[in-house]
């Protein structure tokens, strides 16, 4: 998981401030025991001094009971006492051999014929520096436990504030989607009963005027066939609805009947099939594929996008010649649609594949769509892993590019 550099820069901050902390802390610390150390040997080097005029007496008259007192009373302070002769004997010594310690630091002074040395213990004279040492050591060490506590519950909440902060984005992007839905159901509910409700007018309209006695024979002909028109306009537009739902409520492996297609061959049959529908617009298609383009596919439901385009070009587009090719390339085929009529305004190309959604409205009576046939496209194509675009054609009309993963 990656951390935040916000995260990382208390930790990195407290991490140096106890760096320098430490640092300071030997040095002081090193300063104290010098200090020590000092106080130590100037106090040591007077004492001597006094001991030395003490002990002058007695080493003079060889006074042995006097310097043995003197020496005990030492020792009981913790100091010892040692009494050089002049050719470098010892005449005295307050600690025995079998205790002999190495003294951390002494002091001598000449005393007559003899030198008198003090010596204090390693353990007494460092004492103070070490009951201070381990009082900063403790101080440092809660110290640092609460700083460390400090940084780790800033951290936790920090954690929890993002967590919380990522629980109330995606209750807002929930509400936002649900808000979505529910105006897509708004809008769907409302467009699918105008669209319902434009065919059946038309069919109640005619099949009133049917039931009428004195109507002739032709306009009795002409009511019959805008029934039919009309009732093929509301089985088209409840077939569509079926059919989106259909694909857009089941999954690819539900849906998909996949089995190796010749795209060539599928294009040049579709083609063929909607020629007369063509004709009767005036209007010629030209295919143009290579002879053979293999594509594993659900070959009904492609051949349904396709006519689905070709359709669309045929009924909307105005133009005499709609052109239909296959391009093969290297990780997709592409099925392109080019028609050269009146084209689609470019604030509503964002749209056209939303359902329901026209161009212009008041062409569906005419034209019998009901603005679901490229929402259809687009889910087939989506279900095979592609996708279909628009792009404007030159020098107009449209270009719908319809791709399947190769």
């Amino acid at each position: 998981m990656k951390i935040p550099m916000s995260d990382l820069l208390p930790p990195v901050l407290v991490a140096l401030a106890l760096a320098v902390a430490v640092s300071v802390f030997i040095s002081e610390t090193r300063a104290f025991r010098n200090a020590v150390s000092g106080w130590a040997a100037r106090d040591l080097d007077s004492r001597t001094a006094l001991a030395a005029a003490h002990l002058r007496e007695p080493l003079a008259t060889g006074d042995f009971r006097a310097i043995h007192a003197f020496g005990a009373s030492c020792a009981e302070d913790g100091v010892r006492l040692t009494v050089f002769s002049a050719p470098g004997g010892v005449v005295f010594d307050s600690v025995a051999r079998a205790k002999d310690h190495e003294t951390s630091i002494y002091a001598e002074k000449t005393c007559g014929e003899f030198k008198v040395r003090l010596g204090l213990p390693l353990a007494r004279v460092l004492a103070p520096y070490r009951r201070a040492r381990l009082g900063f050591l403790l101080a440092a060490a809660v110290g640092g436990a609460g700083v460390m506590l400090i940084v780790l519950f800033t951290l936790r909440q920090r954690a929890r504030m993002r967590e919380l902060a990522r629980d109330r984005d995606a209750q807002r992007r929930l509400v936002e989607e649900l808000k979505k839905v529910e105006a897509f159901r708004r809008d769907f509910i409302a467009d699918v009963s105008h669209e319902i409700k434009t065919p059946l007018t038309g069919i109640i309209c005619s099949s009133d005027l049917l039931c009428s006695d004195d109507l002739e024979g032709a306009m009795r002909t002409r009511l019959a066939g805008m029934i039919k028109t009309d009732a093929e306009r509301l089985n088209a537009l409840v077939q569509g609805i079926l059919s989106l739902a259909r694909l857009e409520r089941d999954g690819p492996e539900s849906v998909l009947a996949r089995a190796p297609t010749d795209l060539s061959s599928l294009v040049r049959e579709l083609a063929a099939r909607l020629e007369p529908q063509a004709m009767e617009r005036g209007c010629t298609i030209a295919v143009e594929a290579p002879a053979s383009c293999t594509v594993e596919c659900d070959a009904q439901l492609v051949e349904s996008a396709v006519s689905n385009l070709i359709v669309n070009a045929l009924r909307h587009s105005g133009a005499d010649r709609v052109a239909v090719s296959v391009v093969p390339r290297a990780d997709a085929m592409c099925v392109t649609v080019e028609d050269h009529g009146v084209g689609i305004p470019p604030e509503h190309r964002a749209r056209v594949f939303e359902r329901f959604h026209r161009v212009d409205g008041s062409r569906s009576a005419e034209t019998g769509g009901a603005g679901l046939g490229l929402a259809i496209v687009r889910r087939i194509a989506q279900l095979h892993g592609g996708d279909v675009t628009l792009e404007p054609a030159t020098p107009s009309g449209c270009r719908f590019i319809l791709t399947l993963p190769a």
